[in-house]
């Protein structure tokens, strides 16, 4: 995949939440990422469709090696629906704390549970909040306030869904407000 037409998918993918941008820290991850040309073909190899299980796992141990903690927040970012499998399985592995720059990403892979990763990145999200009650809330909050704003209905039904799989009930939420928006999820 040509660098520009990755770009342009990324940026369709995060143009409309823009507080979770902010979150992300985007724009600078995205330089990041431009400036370490690396981590682009390093997350190319965990492509989780083709490859066996063990060039996978090659793959995965691979890219621990070569990835720092710093770097794990582009992961995602620098990836596709075709690496997330594999990057959600890297990032549940290193465990929480190590994961906690990611956290953001994994909870914007709740937009869809169908998306490839995703029902292992909830279980990455859970052991996160099951070690720190306090690390997700904030960026739970921000999600389901984006959700909202954006009219995605979707993301909120899955963020619930999620709260539900985490055992995460409202008096974790700093405001009923917020918890509230969850009301308006699709279903």
């Amino acid at each position: 995949m040509e660098c520009n037409e990755r770009w342009k998918g990324i940026e369709e993918h995060y143009r409309e939440i823009p507080r979770f941008r902010e979150l992300l820290n985007y724009d600078k991850l995205i330089e990041k990422v431009r400036q370490k040309d690396d981590i682009l073909s390093i997350v190319d190899e965990l492509i989780d469709w083709g490859p066996s299980e063990n060039e996978q796992e090659a793959a995965i141990k691979e890219v621990l090696a070569l990835v720092t903690e710093d770097d794990y927040d582009l992961l995602v970012i620098a990836g596709g629906k075709h690496t997330w499998t594999n990057t959600v399985r890297l990032l549940k592995s290193v465990g929480y704390p190590r994961n906690k720059k990611a956290l953001p990403s994994l909870i914007l892979l709740l937009r869809d549970l169908n998306w490839p990763g995703t029902r292992e990145g909830m279980e990455a999200l859970k052991n996160a909040n099951d070690a720190d009650k306090n690390v997700l809330i904030p960026i739970l909050e921000i999600a389901i306030e984006e959700a909202y704003n954006t009219d995605d209905g979707n993301w909120l039904a899955w963020i619930r869904e999620f709260l539900e799989f985490a055992q995460i009930d409202e008096i974790a939420f700093t405001t009923h407000e917020v918890y509230s928006l969850l009301n308006c999820a699709d279903w």
